[in-house]
């Protein structure tokens, strides 16, 4: 039986399904975002609670995790916007399987991840957003579109705009760094 099929028939039972089969996979969405344990362990508690109360609205024409994961991502903008904070991807390039980059025709840049996480900083929200969605947590376009309920089209935009200004960026530091005699 389904998690959801489950919550539905006895609210207990499936909380302790939901959290040992979502658990962990909804942590880690939650530290990349936050960055920091407790308020990550809070946002999945909050999630689950959410999840728990609202069962009866999920559609199952979707996937049960990408329900949840809107839910948590809702909740995360919700604390951004109250709390008014920079919103930081530390950590977040621990997922990238190197740290070059390339764009043609180009030629290669070398940059740390410390270089990588200063220029997502400097991206819009929205654009990070999508960003995040598309790089470091592999989702396709058209799911992106449908968990920020964007059109796919605007989805591919800010991709292709934020390619360009992380690639500006980070070209810039490779410059600034080679005039300091150092390299990255």
């Amino acid at each position: 039986m389904e998690v959801w099929q489950t919550l539905r028939k006895n609210a207990e039972s499936g909380a302790r399904q939901l959290v040992s089969e979502f658990g962990d996979r909804l942590f880690a969405a939650a530290a990349v975002l936050c960055r920091d344990d407790h308020l990550a362990e809070d946002l999945v508690f909050r999630t689950f609670d959410q999840a728990v109360k609202k069962i009866r609205q999920y559609q199952p024409t979707g996937d049960f995790y990408n329900w949840l994961y809107t839910i948590l991502l809702n909740f995360w903008r919700m604390d951004i916007r109250k709390r008014k904070l920079d919103i930081v991807y530390m950590g977040a390039t621990e997922d990238l399987p190197s740290t070059t980059y390339e764009m043609a025709p180009e030629p290669i840049v070398r940059t740390s991840d410390e270089d990588v996480r200063q220029a997502l900083n400097e991206l819009p929200t929205q654009t990070r957003d999508v960003v995040v969605l598309k790089y470091f947590k592999d989702l396709p376009v058209e799911e992106i579109s449908r968990l920020l309920d964007i059109p796919e089209g605007t989805v591919k935009s800010r991709l292709f705009n934020a390619r360009k200004v992380l690639y500006a960026a980070l070209s810039k530091g490779k410059i600034q760094s080679s005039l300091k005699g150092g390299t990255k």
